[in-house]
């Protein structure tokens, strides 16, 4: 790892510290004071997405109050837990999770939740620290923890490619990984409220039914493609590519790396080598990189929703229905794959 990586890492890993170890004082505080009853000002959830609530009111008609670190696992748990749950999200519209720093209202928010979903240690290296802080009887759930050592490594055995949870954090974007989160997410909502446990479950098996769907949709979506490499923004498309046989040539290796020449040069010829047609990335990252090498090959750009962002303004149809904007995934990517 370059010494001002690191140096970058270690200082924004130093800044979190500090700000839990502040916003723990302030919960503390608050709460020795005995208003620790205010609603915490974290930003709504995504209109329509099922089981969405008013941040903020504990208890509110005897709901299960969950927690949600972003979008992802907003759109994944709320179809799981329907009318049964109150879902609060941390980050607010136009908070990207590869550089959020938490506030005083997310503490809050985490203060008042039973259960918290969010991705894990790799991307959100500030969420464990905080919940434990705010609430030490908060359960904590990752996506990591739906999916088995076994699981995993038949996984690895299956896709020659397949990466590790600590090179590529997008678990979210495979289909097949998301079938086992879903699972996992009916099994720990059961469990801290098993008086509506039938209805978890059953909305897992119907979500499941849609999941297997979309993973058929993009087995047949690549099966006649005039080239089977892709270019990328950086590597955020490493299960995808593993799973269905595809090869992504990342510009860069983060949303916030920058390559060097060099580097620039060698991606520009095996670009070339590999014929491929068209570039993938994020509608929210900077683009100038990518537009670069779009400009140098003659290749257009095209966007693949990670929904790691929240839109800002009112939802478009299919802005809350994670099968809906994978399946528009799909389109981006067989546009860029000259697939028929």
């Amino acid at each position: 790892m370059p010494g001002g990586i690191l140096i970058r890492m270690t200082q924004r890993h130093y800044t979190t510290i500090l700000t839990i170890l502040a916003m723990a004082m302030v919960i503390a505080i608050i709460a020795g004071s005995g208003c620790l009853t205010s609603s915490p000002a974290v930003s709504p959830l995504d209109p329509g997405v099922s089981g969405s609530a008013v941040p903020g009111q504990p208890g509110q008609e005897g709901k299960v109050q969950v927690i949600t670190s972003f979008r992802p696992f907003t759109l994944l748990v709320g179809p799981i837990g329907g009318d049964h749950l109150s879902i609060t999200q941390i980050l607010p519209p136009g908070a990207d999770p590869h550089d959020y720093e938490p506030t005083p209202n997310d503490a809050v928010a985490l203060k008042n939740g039973r259960i918290f979903f969010y991705a894990g240690p790799f991307l959100e290296p500030w969420a464990a620290d905080l919940a434990a802080s705010s609430n030490p009887d908060i359960k904590l759930v990752t996506f990591a923890d739906a999916i088995s050592v076994p699981e995993y490594d038949q996984m690895k055995n299956r896709y020659p490619g397949f990466p590790d949870m600590t090179r590529d954090p997008h678990l979210w974007l495979s289909p097949q990984l998301t079938g086992y989160y879903v699972a996992h997410v009916a099994r720990e909502l059961s469990e801290i409220d098993p008086e509506h446990a039938s209805d978890y479950q059953n909305n897992a098996v119907e979500f499941e039914k849609r999941l297997k769907q979309l993973d058929s949709d993009y087995t047949t979506g690549f099966s006649n493609c005039s080239t089977r490499t892709f270019l990328s923004s950086h590597s955020f498309l490493d299960y995808i590519a593993a799973t269905y046989n595809l090869t992504q040539i990342p510009i860069a290796t983060g949303p916030d790396a920058q390559p060097s020449i060099k580097q620039m040069a060698a991606i520009i010829e095996e670009a070339k080598a590999q014929n491929v047609r068209g570039i993938l990335v994020e509608p929210d990252e900077a683009e100038d990189l990518s537009k670069s090498i779009s400009e140098e090959l003659d290749i257009p750009v095209y966007s693949f929703t990670t929904m790691e962002v929240l839109p800002s303004g009112p939802s478009k149809e299919g802005d809350t229905d994670y099968v809906t904007i994978m399946e528009h995934n799909l389109q981006e990517m067989k546009k860029a794959m000259l697939c028929q």
